[in-house]
């Protein structure tokens, strides 16, 4: 049984300092070594609880983790002070989240000059090892206030988007990054926008090769992530339909991409990034190869249920707080629906890509908070995949996203 795992980049005065090379760790995927690997931000599913459980015991595999997006206002409220209202809402972050791997933070917004007082926030007061510019995001909620993936009808505002968190950052150690989507309605800009990032001062671009408008149906286009490559001079990540070591060595040999980004195929199978640590590389000629993944199955069932465990650890943590009128009684059994629902938000994705579990997925998700508790329903869950639990196989995120296409601002 294969048990290597990549080694972290950051060093222990990297962590002190909050300054990482980044360089170094694509150089160590162009030079024989593990292609870079970082953790997606996922709005909602991928929190912090998923992000620890994820990563916790050295288990994760992953070079870098990205949080979910800090959602920058378009406009302040009257009377507002901008720089007290921003370090609230970049409180939450915490660049030492996950101890030995790096969090980077990520902003979502349109105005520039809040973007940037926000990014010096993360930058200089916060630390953060990097900064991204979230220009992805689907959701019609956040492309009608002109954020997200909505940027990219503008490849102008791209570029000024980016360079006052640029701006922000200048002067600290944190470097400025950007995730798009190949498009909004389609794919026609972008180029535009690749050279706007890149010339605005991005030092590297994550790409989910599909536009706004196909949200999460279908296949991701890596056609457009060699498009990318031959575009700019500056890092490439892939990102979508890496589900397998095999999907991510087809990704790589279809765009030569300088890492890869994984977000719900880590949901899926918590060993995912392990597995291609494992059982994926490319020499230095550029030839990527795929070795057997000879994890027993004893081994996975504990590393998942582990995950599971730390997960549900970090969930229950979650406190009962009394609000208005409501009663105790009624506090508490809120509080287990939502955990109860925390726990079924992994299990959609987990037993989706397991043929021996994706059965039994209907048992979980229909089971009744009102008559079962959350710590019950884990119990049921680890007895599943302990009696059930085999290698995922390839499973489209529209097999089980919540929300395949995108119409409209």
């Amino acid at each position: 049984m294969k048990t290597t795992l990549r080694r972290s980049f950051s060093t222990e005065a990297e962590l002190a300092s909050g300054v990482y090379d980044y360089a170094a760790l694509f150089r160590r995927g162009r030079e024989g070594g593990a292609v870079a690997a970082f953790a997606a931000p996922m709005e909602g599913l991928g929190d912090c609880r998923f992000r620890i459980a994820l990563g916790a015991k050295g288990r994760g595999g992953f070079d870098e983790a990205c949080r979910e997006f800090i959602r920058v206002p378009g406009t302040l409220p009257n009377g507002a002070d901008a720089n007290k209202l921003l370090r609230n809402l970049c409180a939450r972050y915490d660049a030492k989240e996950l101890g030995g791997i790096p969090l980077a933070a990520q902003v979502m917004g349109s105005e520039t000059d809040l973007l940037e007082i926000a990014s010096r926030h993360l930058a200089v007061d916060k630390a953060a090892p990097r900064i991204d510019l979230n220009c992805g995001c689907p959701a019609n909620v956040v492309t009608g206030k002109g954020a997200g993936s909505s940027l990219l009808r503008d490849p102008e505002h791209v570029y000024s988007c980016v360079k006052a968190v640029v701006d922000g950052a200048s002067g600290s150690g944190s470097i400025v990054t950007m995730k798009l989507r190949s498009g909004y309605d389609d794919s026609s800009l972008l180029r535009e926008n690749l050279c706007a990032a890149r010339e605005a001062g991005a030092k590297f671009v994550s790409l989910h090769a599909r536009t706004r408008a196909q949200g999460y149906s279908g296949r991701a286009n890596w056609e457009e992530i060699a498009f990318a490559k031959e575009v700019l001079d500056i890092p490439v990540i892939g990102n979508g339909d890496v589900t397998s070591p095999q999907r991510f060595a087809e990704l790589l040999e279809v765009s030569n991409a300088d890492g890869i980004m994984i977000g719900r195929g880590a949901v899926t199978d918590p060993l995912l990034f392990r597995r291609i640590a494992a059982t994926v590389s490319r020499d230095a000629n550029g030839t990527v190869r795929v070795s057997e993944d000879l994890f027993e199955r004893e081994f996975e069932v504990g590393l998942v249920i582990d995950f599971l465990r730390t997960f549900a650890q970090e969930v229950f943590k979650t406190e009962n707080k009394p609000s208005g009128k409501r009663g105790a009684g009624v506090i508490a059994a809120e509080l287990n629906a939502f955990k109860v629902g925390k726990i079924k938000s992994i299990v959609k994705y987990l037993f989706a890509g397991n043929p021996s579990l994706e059965p039994h997925m209907s048992t979980v998700m229909q089971l009744d908070p009102s008559k079962n508790s959350a710590e019950d329903v884990l119990v049921i869950v680890e007895n599943l995949v302990a009696r059930e639990w085999q290698k995922p196989v390839n499973v489209l995120v529209d097999g089980f996203s919540k929300r395949n296409q995108y119409v409209g601002s």
